[in-house]
């Protein structure tokens, strides 16, 4: 599954409603070891970090896959683990455009803030598992939680969950009820000079 950013939103507006058509550059990849948010924010830096151009093959049942083997050289790069790949239209700078996460599985919820507690039947997750929460079509997310934040997941039983900032926390105090969508993500631990390899078709990039 994947994320767009603003920018993106309002440029396929535009594009698919004939106002201004968005010439889209070759686009670059980027990897994140936190949540992007709307500006591509949490980007890897340093050493021989690049971003990559990647080819995709043609949509197919709303997804498209990449074709080629791509590799990212994390010499002299700081940070330990990824969670995120990023899209840019330009190899540096530019305009960030969407983001997709590692893993990427996600669970429809309804939170209530008595006792902070996510309900989500048969969600899957465990404790410790990371996981970001997005606004389902005409719902609202609960109050007191932010979009742009990776929790950590706790108080796990088979059907509700808690978040917290923090590895083993304390719950994050929702202030209001709400429901929306928690996306488990999962993170590749890396060391300086690792490479980081996508495969041919690892990188299936759907939209929902």
């Amino acid at each position: 599954m994947s994320d767009f950013s603003d920018f993106l939103e309002l440029e396929i507006l535009d594009h698919i409603l004939g106002t201004t058509d968005y010439p889209l550059p070759v686009p670059f990849w980027s990897l994140h070891n936190g949540h992007p948010a709307e500006t591509g924010a949490n980007e890897l830096t340093g050493g021989s970090y690049a971003r990559q151009a990647i080819a995709f093959g043609a949509a197919a049942a709303g997804a498209a896959a990449n074709t080629a083997v791509e590799e990212w050289d994390l010499t002299g790069v700081t940070g330990s683990t990824i969670f995120f790949l990023g899209e840019w239209d330009a190899v540096s700078g530019g305009n960030f455009m969407w983001a997709v996460p590692l893993g990427g599985t996600p669970a429809t919820f309804v939170a209530t803030n008595a006792g902070d507690v996510f309900t989500s039947y048969a969600h899957g997750y465990s404790n410790d598992d990371r996981v970001y929460l997005k606004r389902a079509s005409g719902s609202a997310l609960p109050a007191g939680p932010s979009e742009d934040t990776l929790y950590f997941v706790i108080s796990v039983t088979a059907d509700t969950f808690q978040i917290s900032t923090t590895q083993g926390g304390g719950a994050v105090v929702l202030t209001t009820d709400g429901e929306g969508i928690a996306v488990r993500v999962v993170g590749k631990a890396f060391n300086p000079g690792d490479l980081f390899r996508v495969g041919i078709g690892d990188l299936d990039v759907a939209i929902d």
